[in-house]
């Protein structure tokens, strides 16, 4: 589960930091992401659509999504990140909540790149039906940042040469469906 609290009149601005900005951004602050694990199929057909990153922190396969920006629910980042992504327009109702991560990486695309940079990312499920998964491959993702894409079984995750906060995400995804599953029969 992930809650989002608003404070008085907050108006959000869309501010653009020049790279030289964003990179001493980069080294005094957390950077809050909403990443994805775009899944379809159910059972034994569960998939997991990755990328292929070719770009610093994670130049290797890696969720669909960012940063958040001031003001966004996680969810909201969520559906932002998706929607620029993967041009899938879904509202944040959608999005359910995984897990929050803490990453630290050693590099980053913004110079200086060795000065790393820090992740807090909440990690969702957005679980697509047979038709709104059928047309989404390696196509969807920017060239520029994705060598390419795949969907991947959660089982070939946790036994492949994947990342470990990957792999983790992926072991809570399936927790929280047997959770739901079971919770679901207990119900009926």
């Amino acid at each position: 589960m992930s809650y989002h609290f608003v404070t008085g009149d907050f108006e959000k601005r869309s501010v653009f930091l020049p790279d030289k900005e964003y990179g001493l951004a980069l080294d005094a602050l957390v950077k809050g992401c909403a990443d994805v694990l775009v899944t379809a199929g159910d059972g034994r057909g569960l998939r997991v659509l990755l990328g292929k990153r070719k770009v610093e922190p994670q130049p290797d396969w890696w969720f669909v999504g960012g940063r958040t920006r001031p003001g966004d629910s996680p969810a909201e980042g969520a559906a932002r990140n998706v929607k620029r992504e993967l041009g899938l327009a879904l509202p944040p109702e959608r999005f359910v909540a995984v897990n929050t991560y803490s990453f630290v990486w050693r590099y980053r695309v913004q110079a200086p790149a060795t000065n790393g940079t820090a992740d807090m990312s909440t990690v969702f499920e957005l679980h697509l039906t047979r038709t709104e998964a059928s047309g989404l491959g390696p196509e969807q993702f920017d060239e520029k940042e994705y060598e390419t894409a795949a969907w991947v079984a959660p089982l070939d995750i946790l036994a492949g040469d994947y990342h470990p906060a990957l792999q983790q995400a992926v072991r809570d995804l399936l927790a929280n469906r047997a959770y739901r599953d079971l919770r679901d029969v207990v119900a009926a």
